[in-house]
This record gives C-alpha cells, sequence and structure tokens, in this order.
C-alpha cells in the first residue's frame, strides 16, 4: 500500500511537470514583471540570447527581452512544483498615428439644433446628458475637473460623422453655414498636437542697464488655441485630452514702454479628456465670449488673420445670428512597420 501512495505521488508530480506550458510575450527591450504566490528557488532560460531573468524579491521574477524568438522559461517554487512557461520576444510594436479632422464652422444660431444641440447655453453640461441622445449615440467621459471646460466653452456634444457631413453639406448648400478651415492634424499616439486660430503680436522687451540697453522683440500668441493629446485604446475608441485657450490683447489696461502701448493679454485656460469612436466628431462651441469678440475685433489687419479674420467679416457673426463651432473627428492610422 505504501509502494502504491509512493508511486501515485510521482506520477502526479511528473503529470504536473509536463502540462502544456504557459504562453508568455515581452516586446524586445522591454521588461515584464512576473509575480507568484510561493516563494521562488530556482528561474531557467534556455535561451539567454533572446532574453534573461532575475528574481528580484521571494515572489517576483523580471524578465528582460534581448531579441525577438522563442525560448521557454522554467520556473521551481519552495515546493518543487514546476511552472513551465512559453516566453516569446516579440519587436516593439508599432506605434499607432491619429489623423484629427479638425473643421471651423460658422453656422446659423437657428441651425444648431441640426447638431444636436438646440440653443446656447440651454442647460448643456460637460460629460452628462449631453450626449446621451437617441438618435446620436456617443459619449463624453466626465472631466476630472467638475467645471472641465465650462469656463472657457459652452458645450461640446459628440454625433457619427456621416451625420455631420451630411448636416454639413445641407446647410452650406443653403448658405446657412461656412467652413471657415479644415486642416488635418496628423499625430503619434500619447503625443500632443496643436492649433492656433488667430495670430502673434509683437513685443519689446527691454534689458539692460541704464543707457546700455537693449530691446527684442518676442512674439506672444493670441485668439484660439486647441491642444489635442490621443491615445489609442485596447477597446479601439480613442481618448482624448483636450485643452482650450482662449486669449485676447487688450490695449486699454495696457503699459507704456518707450512709446509703445503694450497690450495685457487675457487669457482663459482649461482641460478635459473625452473618449470618442474613431471618425465620430467632437463639437465645442462657446469659445468665443461676446468681450473677447469685441476686443479681437480691434486689432488691426484683421482680416489676414486664419479663421478669425473669416469670421469676423461675416456679418451674421458680427451681429450675433451665427456661432463658431469647432469640430474634432479621429482616424486611427496604423503606422507601417519597418521591414
Amino acid at each position: 500500500m505504501r509502494k502504491y501512495l509512493i508511486a501515485l505521488m510521482l506520477v502526479g508530480a511528473q503529470v504536473y511537470s509536463e502540462s502544456a506550458p504557459d504562453h508568455l510575450t515581452v516586446y524586445l527591450g522591454q521588461s515584464h514583471v512576473m509575480d507568484f504566490d510561493t516563494s521562488i528557488r530556482r528561474v531557467s532560460i534556455a535561451n539567454t540570447d533572446i532574453a534573461d531573468a532575475s528574481v528580484t524579491s521571494s515572489t517576483q521574477i523580471l524578465l528582460n527581452g534581448k531579441s525577438a524568438g522563442v525560448t521557454s522559461l522554467v520556473v521551481w517554487d519552495e515546493q518543487d512544483r514546476v511552472h513551465q512557461f512559453r516566453l516569446t520576444v516579440q519587436p516593439e510594436r508599432c506605434r499607432h498615428q491619429v489623423m484629427l479632422q479638425v473643421r471651423f464652422v460658422e453656422v446659423n444660431k437657428n441651425n444648431l439644433k441640426e447638431f444636436g444641440i438646440d440653443a446656447i447655453k440651454s442647460n448643456l453640461h460637460v460629460g452628462s446628458e449631453l450626449v446621451q441622445m437617441a438618435s446620436y449615440a456617443g459619449k463624453v467621459s466626465a472631466p476630472s475637473d467638475p467645471l472641465g471646460l465650462g469656463e472657457v466653452v459652452d458645450f461640446f456634444v459628440n454625433i457619427p460623422t456621416q451625420n455631420v457631413s451630411a448636416i454639413i453639406k445641407a446647410l452650406e448648400e443653403k448658405n446657412l453655414l461656412t467652413v471657415l478651415a479644415k486642416p488635418n492634424l496628423c499625430v503619434m499616439d500619447g503625443t500632443e498636437a496643436s492649433f492656433l486660430a488667430g495670430g502673434r503680436f509683437p513685443v519689446p522687451i527691454v534689458s539692460g542697464s541704464a543707457g546700455m540697453q537693449t530691446v527684442t522683440i518676442q512674439f506672444e500668441e493670441y485668439g484660439i488655441k486647441l491642444f489635442f493629446t490621443p491615445t489609442v485604446l485596447d477597446s479601439g475608441m480613442v481618448n482624448i485630452k483636450v485643452t482650450a485657450e482662449v486669449s485676447s490683447l487688450d490695449f486699454e489696461n495696457g503699459v507704456l514702454l518707450s512709446g509703445f502701448r503694450i497690450p495685457n493679454i487675457n487669457a482663459r485656460r482649461a482641460e478635459s479628456r473625452v473618449e470618442l469612436r474613431e471618425n465620430q466628431y467632437l463639437i465645442i462651441g462657446g469659445l468665443m465670449s461676446n468681450e473677447t469678440a469685441k476686443t479681437i475685433s480691434k486689432i488691426p489687419v484683421l482680416g489676414s488673420i486664419p479663421v478669425l479674420g473669416k469670421l469676423f467679416s461675416s456679418h451674421r457673426y458680427v451681429n450675433k445670428e451665427s456661432e463658431l463651432l469647432i469640430m474634432v473627428s479621429p482616424q486611427i492610422v496604423q503606422a507601417m512597420e519597418l521591414p
């Protein structure tokens, strides 16, 4: 009977050690941490040219991918149990690129409802029920800051691309909408893209002591500045950090320097995060307050400023009959792998 029990124990140990190995993937040049429930006694890698392993604590192993290939990893714990892994080291994953299609449009306020917006400042709240409309399925994540972009923008909403394209075309044909600019921004996953709808104002900077002063010119930006940092999620959604900044030149409260009046720069800035499906549109509105619009409209050579020049030459906008909308749509572009 005793021999029989010993034989069963040996057979059980053999079955455990010869079970199919688990699959494990590590990327070239990167590290991977493995945690175990019991203490580790010994570690072995069949081909140390592909990967190496080091025991960092009694229950933890650190793997490092050294070259592309497949090898075996075997771990023995303090109870002499064998853990086998088929270790694959793959080249670094090719990063996604995100194409951001940005559209600056001037639309008649009476037609905002065509985009799912009933009216400016109509009890719309960033990240709440704003995008939960039956006809326009979408999602905007609630901002980490309860104010979100509320101090800078009045609303943003997202709707599918096909709806936006059809609405824009229909309103353009009726002369109720004008596309002011449509830049495309291509950016690597996780990096920042920016766009300025405004201009740069020269500001003289005086340095040095009396009698030996020098003047250098520094250019300050004003207008509408947008910053986007897209991150492609495993679900296929695109998480976008959106930062909006609205700035204007205030000559009345400026300072006199060597006969020049240097304007004060009034700026408002806020940020939030949204999640969009590919080809959905994020619509941002209410960026231009009446006071900011009045200030910018006084700037010389306004007509040469991108977007704003066209906007302030519009009688409808000057008469507060239209609204500036900024539409952003992400498209995921898979970067080509090098041979």
